[in-house]
């Protein structure tokens, strides 16, 4: 057994920087030839332990020192002491190894007798010590270590040098903040916007491209693999910093007849992904978690999106696939994309609101929603009505208007939606109740000055505070027939479409059978009965 790890373990026990301040001397350690991303993270937990009166030291291994000029840079101007070293010294309190996992290939080498792991990547179970925070659908892993940093009390606002540290992090794991996926991200994000040295940003932000990168670039758009069918191309380019993918896609994208693209390079631990799209039958962030599932993850935004495939996950895909063995991951990496993304794009439906493809349901079963309570909020008792807001989730930011019959729902796993007054009160039974949120992320909600007065609580609501619970009337009922296929369908009422997979229901109000919807197969099991 390695040492620190438990191979009967079950994978995403979690730890709490608290938990680990039983250690008095601690060693904070990135990946080989660490980004941004890693040295933010790990500076983040320096200064918290530094606080907390430990013995503590940030390290990296591999091959040789940080020489990429923005890193060097983000180094000197910060005052991050982080070391190069690759001695063999054993490591007797406790290792901490941040956007990386112990024991993986990029990772140095340390014996180590007490092994923590905080990291944003897809973890390999056998590789995990028992002490771990794995969020593997965050953007960057200082959104991590930030949440976690608050939830100790200790405010990455507070320290400029730090909040502009770790919002280069996200920075540059996400595209130049393009590609952010998950709602804690974009809570980072506007936290410490306003709260960082915006000279030292604008340095580094302007020291990222070498001339030799620009040859990368180059070199991947003259060799784009062009699928002329369905308008997608792939541009494999060789080893860069993440952050080039963003300009390659970025200019494939403005090619006429390219309508949805990816970009790959292969890094030491894995394939990362750079996705754009600009059809609104495409969404980016949903094709870049079509492409992952499974071997990494992805998503962002709906235009702009990312990915990251983990080398052995890709590597077993590949042999399935082919039989073969992956001796070059941004090869194996290209023909995986290839073959899902044929998948993808030729085994779908589309259905578009008002038009003469909306089928009938009407000789569908019948379900009628179960009574179990869900949650509910008056809008205008969040914000005044005439307010523009926008509700972050877990699926995204969406806009809304609050007007007077305005009312916020929350279903039984978490997602939010709008009602006018009519709809919910024939359809529901509202109490005075408090609704207890169970989800990963509650709900916020921001109004649109969320730019001018960043941080300051009146901009940022929780949903949750205001939401009490309601209970859906008996007869309330839908015509549904599950799916066998992927379907999209495009309502009139928001830019983005509602996706359907195989086992998801495609529904229809029995008062309204021509609206037709989307309901995931988890919620149709948890709030629906046959009649």
């Amino acid at each position: 057994m390695v040492c620190g790890f438990d191979p009967d373990i079950e994978r995403g026990m979690k730890v709490d920087l608290g938990s680990l301040l039983q250690y008095d001397d601690i060693v904070i350690q990135g990946h080989d030839s660490p980004d941004a991303d890693a040295i933010a993270s790990a500076y983040g937990l320096y200064l918290f332990f530094k606080d907390k009166g430990k013995k503590v030291r940030m390290i990296y291994g591999g091959k040789g020192e940080v020489r990429k000029s923005n890193l060097v840079l983000m180094i000197k101007e910060l005052g991050i002491p982080m070391e190069y070293s690759t001695s063999e010294e054993e490591i007797t309190g406790l290792l901490l190894t941040v956007d990386c996992q112990y024991g993986e290939r990029n990772v140095q080498y340390f014996d180590a007798r007490n092994v923590a792991v905080i990291d944003h990547h897809k973890a390999i179970r056998e590789k995990l010590p028992e002490m771990n925070e794995v969020r593997d659908n965050y953007g960057a892993c200082a959104t991590i270590v930030w949440d976690m940093l608050k939830s100790e009390g200790f405010e990455p606002g507070d320290n400029a040098g730090l909040s502009t540290a770790l919002y280069y992090g996200l920075f540059m794991d996400t595209g130049k903040l393009q590609e952010i996926r998950h709602p804690k991200d974009k809570d980072m994000r506007d936290e410490l916007e306003f709260k960082l040295d915006r000279n030292i940003l604008t340095l580094l932000e302007n020291s990222n491209l070498s001339q030799e990168e620009l040859t990368i670039a180059g070199n991947a758009m003259s060799g784009v693999d062009y699928k002329n069918g369905n308008g997608f191309a792939i541009a494999e380019a060789e080893k860069c910093d993440p952050n080039i993918l963003g300009i390659i896609s970025d200019a494939l994208i403005e090619v006429d007849s390219i309508h949805s693209c990816i970009a790959l390079c292969a890094l030491d631990d894995g394939v990362k992904l750079s996705v754009r799209s600009c059809e609104k039958e495409t969404r980016a962030d949903e094709l870049a978690k079509f492409i992952t599932e499974g071997i990494g993850s992805g998503g962002g935004h709906m235009r702009k999106s990312g990915g990251f495939m983990v080398n052995d996950l890709l590597a077993e895909e590949y042999h399935r696939l082919t039989g073969s063995e992956a001796e070059d991951m941004a090869v194996a990496a290209h023909q995986i994309i290839k073959k899902r993304a044929e998948d993808y794009f030729n085994n779908q439906d589309y259905i578009y609101d008002g038009s003469d493809n909306v089928p009938d349901l009407t000789n569908e079963k019948v379900y009628q929603k179960k009574c179990l309570p869900i949650g509910y909020a008056k809008a205008s008792d969040i914000y005044p009505v005439g307010t523009l807001v926008s509700v972050r989730t877990l699926e995204g930011d969406m806009p809304f208007m609050i007007k007077e019959d305005t009312y916020f729902m929350i279903g039984v796993e978490g997602e939010v939606y709008k009602n006018d007054e009519d709809y919910f009160l024939s359809h529901n039974n509202p109490t005075d109740e408090p609704y207890i949120y169970k989800g990963e992320y509650a709900p916020t909600v921001h109004t649109a000055v969320q730019a001018i007065t960043v941080g300051d609580e009146e901009t940022n609501k929780s949903l949750k505070d205001y939401a009490k619970t309601c209970y859906p009337k008996s007869g309330s009922c839908v015509y549904a027939k599950e799916l066998t296929r992927r379907t999209k369908v495009f309502v009139s009422w928001s830019e983005n479409y509602m996706l359907g997979n195989p086992g998801d229901f495609l529904a229809a109000r029995k008062e309204n059978p021509k609206n037709v919807y989307i309901i995931n197969k988890d919620i149709m099991a948890k709030s629906y009965e046959p009649v």
